[in-house]
């Protein structure tokens, strides 16, 4: 996870159910951000893999997304290890 000047971080996500789209609201419990950019992962190019990249067996779904915090910020260690689940519409 790395800061985004100061508003928003890059989310490592495991577990992924579905995929990933830009301008998605996230929810972490009170917390709220937007998703400005989806990541590609490098070892096939998709925005959520489910391969490890040494073994080439099934994982996990894993990917990344650029986040855009809504509200004030938290601190990395207030993030990380957090469920976050997309916000409805």
């Amino acid at each position: 996870m790395y800061d985004v000047v100061g508003k928003g971080y890059l989310l490592q996500l495991t577990e992924v159910e579905g995929l990933p789209r830009k301008g998605a609201m996230l929810g972490m419990g009170s917390d709220t951000c937007r998703v400005i950019e989806v990541l590609r992962n490098s070892t096939d190019g998709r925005a959520v893999s489910d391969r490890s990249c040494l073994t080439g067996r099934p994982v996990s779904p894993y990917g990344a997304v650029l986040v855009e915090w809504i509200g004030d910020v938290p601190l990395p260690k207030d993030v990380f290890g957090r469920w976050v689940k997309e916000e409805a519409r």
